[in-house]
């Protein structure tokens, strides 16, 4: 399956050995990239980068691509478009 890490601050996210935090760092993938993932769990993912195969948290991984803020203005737009549809049937 083919994920995007996708972090909170943008920044890399850690490929580990194990799959745990104290577990070694193998390497370091950069925000944006995009992975291959072989396992999922709802903590821990198994993925390659380079040449190391390992571990990485599963939170900063999305398998869709990532909502914009345009996208999310949209969203936002058309509910309003929807509550205000909803109002003027109430009255």
């Amino acid at each position: 399956m083919k994920a995007t890490v996708i972090t909170a601050d943008k920044g890399k996210l850690n490929l580990r050995a194990e799959p745990n935090k104290q577990s070694r760092v193998l390497a370091q993938i950069p925000y944006g990239a995009n992975l291959d993932v072989e396992y999922f769990d709802s903590t821990w993912s198994k993925t390659s980068y380079k040449e190391y195969t390992g571990y990485v948290m599963t939170k900063y991984l999305s398998c869709g691509n990532p909502i914009t803020k345009s996208d999310l203005q949209q969203i936002v737009n058309s509910l309003k478009a929807t509550l205000e549809t909803i109002e003027n049937i109430l009255k």
